[in-house]
């Protein structure tokens, strides 16, 4: 009877860890599937993203402009480097003086793209951070300021599913170049001032500041949803230059 009873426990543990171990498998081919799905729509996001930049850029380039601003130069390595000065602009809006920053909306930002080169992230970011948009790539939440006002703007994005956008994250240093690219060719660069882990409720990360200040968020651990790392990065520059700076926002 005692035997039986040994057999029978033993039996149970081998069903337990071969039931964990299907579960353990079954989702990492979960995390496979989605996340190259995730990637190919990316991949049609900024090939899609970069088609409508340059139709955007040759229908607001008077064509004596386009053929003066292109300059060939030949590099120390004898390759030929291309160099245009041009700089996209909004649709509709008089481009002779600064355009007016505190008149423009989140329409006017996103869809946009962003390139860290530390971690070779390159992604589509949109408008919102609910859970359709972050699957699609990182999310501006709504309640914070937009690019290059003082303040937070803050990207959120996931670090293990849908892609995984963020998932390196965690090895930005100080000094490490974060740009945001409108298609209309706006260009904010920011670099990376530290890092901090927050609980999900700790709201208080996004509040204003007297800075003009990116944040980067994601969870904390991998694979985990305990915390939240978040990334703070101060703006350097924006160009062009006309564009202006929003005094508050």
């Amino acid at each position: 009877m005692e035997e039986m009873q040994k057999y029978r426990k033993v039996k149970i543990k081998k069903v337990l860890v071969t039931v964990s171990i299907g579960v353990v498998v079954i989702f990492l081919f979960y995390l496979i599937f989605i996340n190259f799905l995730a990637d190919k729509e990316q991949e049609a996001a900024l090939s899609l993203w970069e088609i409508q930049k340059e139709t955007l850029r040759e229908d607001n380039v008077p064509k004596d402009a386009a053929d003066s601003s292109a300059e060939i130069a030949v590099g120390s390595e004898g390759v030929e480097e291309v160099s245009n000065s041009y700089i996209g602009s909004y649709s509709g809006s008089d481009r002779e003086g600064k355009i007016d920053y505190n008149e423009l909306t989140a329409e006017d930002f996103f869809p946009l793209k962003i390139s860290i080169p530390k971690i070779d992230l390159e992604q589509i970011s949109y408008e919102g951070a609910d859970p359709q948009t972050l699957k699609k790539g990182p999310g501006h939440i709504k309640e914070t300021p937009l690019p290059g006002s003082v303040g937070r703007c803050t990207i959120s994005g996931h670090r293990t599913t849908y892609g995984a956008p963020f998932k390196k994250i965690d090895r930005l240093e100080n000094g490490d170049l974060i740009y945001l690219e409108t298609i209309k060719g706006e260009l904010f660069i920011y670099a990376v001032t530290g890092s901090e882990i927050v609980n999900p409720e700790d709201v208080y990360i996004l509040e204003g500041s007297y800075k003009k200040e990116l944040l980067l968020t994601t969870c904390e651990p991998e694979y985990s949803g305990a915390q939240r790392l978040i990334i703070i990065a101060e703006l350097l520059n924006l160009y062009p230059l006309e564009l202006g700076y929003p005094e508050n926002k």
